[in-house]
Protein backbone atom coordinates (compact mmCIF):
# COMPACT_ATOMS: atom_id res chain seq x y z
CA UNK A 1 0.00 0.00 0.00
CA UNK A 2 2.74 2.59 0.80
CA UNK A 3 4.41 1.77 -2.54
CA UNK A 4 1.14 2.43 -4.36
CA UNK A 5 0.69 5.75 -2.57
CA UNK A 6 4.27 6.69 -3.48
CA UNK A 7 3.68 5.93 -7.17
CA UNK A 8 0.45 7.94 -7.11
CA UNK A 9 2.26 10.92 -5.57
CA UNK A 10 5.00 10.66 -8.21
CA UNK A 11 2.36 10.53 -10.95
CA UNK A 12 0.68 13.68 -9.59
CA UNK A 13 4.02 15.51 -9.55
CA UNK A 14 4.77 14.51 -13.13
CA UNK A 15 1.22 15.36 -14.17
CA UNK A 16 1.63 18.85 -12.71
CA UNK A 17 4.61 19.67 -14.92
CA UNK A 18 3.31 17.95 -18.04
CA UNK A 19 -0.05 19.66 -17.71
CA UNK A 20 1.46 23.10 -17.10
CA UNK A 21 3.70 22.80 -20.17
CA UNK A 22 1.36 21.15 -22.66
CA UNK A 23 -1.71 23.13 -21.63
CA UNK A 24 -0.24 26.33 -23.13
CA UNK A 25 1.63 24.71 -26.02
CA UNK A 26 0.44 25.55 -29.55
CA UNK A 27 -1.65 22.76 -31.08
CA UNK A 28 -2.36 21.23 -27.65
CA UNK A 29 -4.16 24.37 -26.51
CA UNK A 30 -6.20 24.63 -29.71
CA UNK A 31 -9.93 24.92 -29.19
CA UNK A 32 -10.39 22.81 -32.30
CA UNK A 33 -9.11 19.77 -30.38
CA UNK A 34 -11.71 18.29 -28.02
CA UNK A 35 -10.92 18.75 -24.34
CA UNK A 36 -11.19 14.98 -23.79
CA UNK A 37 -8.34 14.33 -26.24
CA UNK A 38 -6.13 17.01 -24.66
CA UNK A 39 -6.72 15.69 -21.14
CA UNK A 40 -6.23 12.07 -22.22
CA UNK A 41 -2.96 12.87 -24.02
CA UNK A 42 -1.61 14.69 -20.95
CA UNK A 43 -2.55 11.75 -18.71
CA UNK A 44 -0.92 9.21 -21.06
CA UNK A 45 2.30 11.21 -21.40
CA UNK A 46 2.47 11.69 -17.62
CA UNK A 47 1.89 7.99 -17.05
CA UNK A 48 4.67 7.10 -19.49
CA UNK A 49 7.14 9.58 -17.98
CA UNK A 50 6.54 8.72 -14.32
CA UNK A 51 8.71 5.57 -14.15
CA UNK A 52 11.40 7.24 -16.28
CA UNK A 53 11.86 10.33 -14.09
CA UNK A 54 10.83 8.86 -10.74
CA UNK A 55 14.40 9.00 -9.44
CA UNK A 56 14.65 12.78 -9.89
CA UNK A 57 11.33 13.67 -8.26
CA UNK A 58 11.26 15.50 -4.91
CA UNK A 59 9.10 14.41 -1.97
CA UNK A 60 5.40 15.16 -2.26
CA UNK A 61 4.50 18.57 -0.76
CA UNK A 62 3.61 18.24 2.90
CA UNK A 63 1.48 21.40 3.12
CA UNK A 64 -0.94 23.12 0.78
CA UNK A 65 1.25 26.25 0.77
CA UNK A 66 4.19 24.25 -0.55
CA UNK A 67 1.92 22.67 -3.17
CA UNK A 68 0.67 26.09 -4.35
CA UNK A 69 4.26 27.35 -4.63
CA UNK A 70 5.23 24.28 -6.66
CA UNK A 71 2.23 24.76 -8.98
CA UNK A 72 3.00 28.45 -9.55
CA UNK A 73 6.63 27.67 -10.39
CA UNK A 74 5.55 24.99 -12.87
CA UNK A 75 3.15 27.45 -14.50
CA UNK A 76 5.96 29.97 -14.95
CA UNK A 77 8.24 27.29 -16.40
CA UNK A 78 5.50 26.14 -18.78
CA UNK A 79 4.80 29.69 -19.95
CA UNK A 80 8.49 30.44 -20.57
CA UNK A 81 8.94 27.25 -22.62
CA UNK A 82 5.77 27.84 -24.61
CA UNK A 83 6.76 31.40 -25.43
CA UNK A 84 9.68 30.03 -27.46
CA UNK A 85 7.34 27.87 -29.56
CA UNK A 86 4.58 30.48 -29.76
CA UNK A 87 6.95 33.14 -31.14
CA UNK A 88 7.58 31.04 -34.26
CA UNK A 89 3.90 30.31 -34.83
CA UNK A 90 3.06 33.98 -34.25
CA UNK A 91 5.69 35.03 -36.82
CA UNK A 92 4.15 32.80 -39.49
CA UNK A 93 0.62 34.01 -38.74
CA UNK A 94 1.71 37.65 -38.67
CA UNK A 95 3.34 37.22 -42.07
CA UNK A 96 0.09 35.81 -43.43
CA UNK A 97 -1.89 38.70 -41.94
CA UNK A 98 0.38 41.28 -43.58
CA UNK A 99 0.13 39.45 -46.89
CA UNK A 100 -3.65 39.24 -46.63
CA UNK A 101 -3.95 42.97 -45.99
CA UNK A 102 -1.74 43.76 -48.99
CA UNK A 103 -3.79 41.40 -51.17
CA UNK A 104 -7.05 43.09 -50.21
CA UNK A 105 -8.29 40.51 -47.68
CA UNK A 106 -7.99 42.97 -44.80
CA UNK A 107 -11.74 43.61 -44.90
CA UNK A 108 -12.46 39.88 -44.59
CA UNK A 109 -11.67 39.12 -40.96
CA UNK A 110 -12.28 35.81 -39.26
CA UNK A 111 -12.39 34.79 -35.63
CA UNK A 112 -9.38 32.61 -34.86
CA UNK A 113 -10.73 29.70 -32.77
CA UNK A 114 -7.36 29.32 -31.03
CA UNK A 115 -6.96 32.86 -29.72
CA UNK A 116 -10.45 34.29 -30.17
CA UNK A 117 -9.12 37.37 -31.99
CA UNK A 118 -9.70 38.67 -35.52
CA UNK A 119 -7.35 37.29 -38.16
CA UNK A 120 -7.23 37.34 -41.95
CA UNK A 121 -7.80 34.40 -44.26
CA UNK A 122 -4.13 34.29 -45.26
CA UNK A 123 -3.07 34.39 -41.61
CA UNK A 124 -5.13 31.27 -40.88
CA UNK A 125 -3.75 29.54 -43.97
CA UNK A 126 -0.16 30.25 -42.96
CA UNK A 127 -0.86 29.12 -39.40
CA UNK A 128 -2.28 25.83 -40.67
CA UNK A 129 0.81 25.43 -42.88
CA UNK A 130 3.07 25.93 -39.84
CA UNK A 131 1.00 23.43 -37.84
CA UNK A 132 1.30 20.79 -40.57
CA UNK A 133 5.06 21.31 -40.83
CA UNK A 134 5.35 21.16 -37.03
CA UNK A 135 3.71 17.72 -36.98
CA UNK A 136 5.15 16.28 -40.21
CA UNK A 137 8.74 17.06 -39.22
CA UNK A 138 8.18 15.49 -35.75
CA UNK A 139 9.01 18.73 -33.99
CA UNK A 140 6.48 17.74 -31.33
CA UNK A 141 8.83 14.85 -30.52
CA UNK A 142 11.53 17.44 -29.86
CA UNK A 143 9.21 19.29 -27.48
CA UNK A 144 8.39 16.06 -25.67
CA UNK A 145 12.11 15.25 -25.39
CA UNK A 146 12.73 18.66 -23.83
CA UNK A 147 9.81 18.01 -21.48
CA UNK A 148 11.39 14.75 -20.33
CA UNK A 149 14.80 16.42 -19.98
CA UNK A 150 13.29 19.18 -17.84
CA UNK A 151 12.83 16.80 -14.92
CA UNK A 152 16.61 16.36 -14.60
CA UNK A 153 17.60 19.91 -15.62
CA UNK A 154 14.98 21.71 -13.48
CA UNK A 155 13.86 19.68 -10.45
CA UNK A 156 10.33 20.30 -9.22
CA UNK A 157 10.02 22.84 -6.44
CA UNK A 158 12.33 25.72 -5.71
CA UNK A 159 12.21 29.49 -5.78
CA UNK A 160 9.40 31.37 -7.53
CA UNK A 161 11.76 34.12 -8.69
CA UNK A 162 12.07 34.44 -12.45
CA UNK A 163 15.70 33.76 -13.45
CA UNK A 164 17.51 36.77 -14.86
CA UNK A 165 19.00 34.76 -17.73
CA UNK A 166 15.51 34.05 -19.01
CA UNK A 167 15.18 37.55 -20.43
CA UNK A 168 18.36 37.07 -22.47
CA UNK A 169 16.60 34.20 -24.25
CA UNK A 170 13.01 35.42 -24.63
CA UNK A 171 13.81 38.98 -25.75
CA UNK A 172 15.89 37.79 -28.75
CA UNK A 173 13.08 35.35 -29.56
CA UNK A 174 10.71 38.33 -29.79
CA UNK A 175 13.13 39.98 -32.19
CA UNK A 176 13.32 36.75 -34.19
CA UNK A 177 9.54 36.79 -34.55
CA UNK A 178 9.62 40.09 -36.45
CA UNK A 179 12.65 39.03 -38.47
CA UNK A 180 10.86 35.85 -39.54
CA UNK A 181 7.78 37.85 -40.52
CA UNK A 182 9.84 40.12 -42.78
CA UNK A 183 11.83 37.27 -44.33
CA UNK A 184 8.74 35.19 -45.04
CA UNK A 185 6.64 37.81 -46.79
CA UNK A 186 9.02 40.61 -47.88
CA UNK A 187 9.43 39.40 -51.52
CA UNK A 188 5.69 38.94 -52.06
CA UNK A 189 4.80 42.23 -50.38
CA UNK A 190 7.43 43.98 -52.51
CA UNK A 191 5.83 42.60 -55.68
CA UNK A 192 2.38 43.70 -54.52
CA UNK A 193 3.76 47.15 -53.68
CA UNK A 194 5.24 47.48 -57.16
CA UNK A 195 1.88 46.38 -58.57
CA UNK A 196 0.15 49.15 -56.64
CA UNK A 197 2.71 51.66 -57.97
CA UNK A 198 2.11 50.41 -61.50
CA UNK A 199 -1.66 50.77 -61.02
CA UNK A 200 -1.12 54.32 -59.82
CA UNK A 201 0.92 55.17 -62.91
CA UNK A 202 -1.76 53.68 -65.14
CA UNK A 203 -4.43 55.71 -63.38
CA UNK A 204 -2.42 58.90 -63.94
CA UNK A 205 -1.57 58.24 -67.57
CA UNK A 206 -4.80 56.58 -68.71
CA UNK A 207 -7.66 57.97 -66.60
CA UNK A 208 -10.21 56.02 -68.63
CA UNK A 209 -9.03 52.73 -67.10
CA UNK A 210 -11.02 51.69 -64.02
CA UNK A 211 -7.99 50.99 -61.83
CA UNK A 212 -9.99 50.25 -58.68
CA UNK A 213 -11.92 47.49 -60.44
CA UNK A 214 -8.75 46.07 -62.01
CA UNK A 215 -6.51 46.32 -58.94
CA UNK A 216 -8.44 43.99 -56.59
CA UNK A 217 -8.44 40.82 -58.73
CA UNK A 218 -4.93 41.55 -59.98
CA UNK A 219 -3.38 41.89 -56.51
CA UNK A 220 -5.20 38.80 -55.26
CA UNK A 221 -4.08 36.75 -58.26
CA UNK A 222 -0.46 37.93 -58.05
CA UNK A 223 -0.39 37.35 -54.30
CA UNK A 224 -1.66 33.78 -54.62
CA UNK A 225 0.64 32.98 -57.56
CA UNK A 226 3.81 34.26 -55.88
CA UNK A 227 2.82 32.70 -52.57
CA UNK A 228 2.53 29.34 -54.34
CA UNK A 229 5.95 29.86 -55.92
CA UNK A 230 7.44 30.90 -52.57
CA UNK A 231 6.18 27.85 -50.65
CA UNK A 232 9.23 25.86 -51.76
CA UNK A 233 11.35 28.44 -49.90
CA UNK A 234 8.96 29.19 -47.02
CA UNK A 235 8.61 25.52 -46.05
CA UNK A 236 12.33 24.73 -45.57
CA UNK A 237 12.86 28.05 -43.78
CA UNK A 238 10.09 27.37 -41.25
CA UNK A 239 11.32 23.79 -40.79
CA UNK A 240 14.81 25.14 -40.12
CA UNK A 241 13.43 27.45 -37.44
CA UNK A 242 11.61 24.52 -35.84
CA UNK A 243 14.86 22.52 -35.78
CA UNK A 244 16.78 25.46 -34.31
CA UNK A 245 14.09 25.85 -31.63
CA UNK A 246 15.76 23.18 -29.51
CA UNK A 247 18.58 25.56 -28.54
CA UNK A 248 16.41 28.25 -26.90
CA UNK A 249 14.28 25.56 -25.24
CA UNK A 250 17.37 24.04 -23.64
CA UNK A 251 18.53 27.57 -22.78
CA UNK A 252 15.27 28.18 -20.89
CA UNK A 253 15.82 24.98 -18.90
CA UNK A 254 19.39 26.01 -18.05
CA UNK A 255 18.18 29.47 -17.01
CA UNK A 256 15.69 27.93 -14.60
CA UNK A 257 18.34 25.52 -13.36
CA UNK A 258 20.54 28.49 -12.54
Amino acid sequence: MPALVLKLEQFILVLTRVGCILFFLPIWNSRLIPAQIRVFSILVISLALTPVVAGSLPPFPATWLTAVGLLLRELLLGLSLNLVVSFIFAAVQMAGDFLGIQMGFGMVNLIDPNSGVHTTVMGDIMLMLATVLFLVTNTHHLVLAVLAQSFTEVPLGGSLMMPGGLYNILVPMGQLMYQMTVKLMAPIILILFLTQVAMGLVARTVPQVQVMILAFPLTIALGLVFLSLSLMLIGPYVVGQFSWMQHPLIGVLKAWHG
